[in-house]
């Protein structure tokens, strides 16, 4: 999923209640949801790929943006 449709898909709920403002934000911690957590930072950007690789940074403007491809959310 890209973050557009993420972003747009938040919004769709926030305009049709938009108490789930005030939720908790969790995740599910594998494809058949047998278990979840909680997010506890903030996104960061950074590099990943299907083969397990990855290098997210915190400080956005410390990359080259033509790695970049991905946004994590824990």
């Amino acid at each position: 999923m890209k973050l557009k449709e993420f972003i747009d898909n938040l919004n769709k709920l926030i305009a049709d209640d938009p108490e789930v403002l005030n939720l908790d934000v969790i995740f599910s911690i594998d494809d058949e949801g047998n278990g979840f957590n909680h997010i506890n930072f903030s996104p960061s950007i950074g590099v990943f790929d299907d083969e397990g690789n990855e290098d997210f940074i915190d400080e956005p403007g410390n990359h080259d943006k033509k790695d970049i491809n991905a946004i994590c959310i824990n």
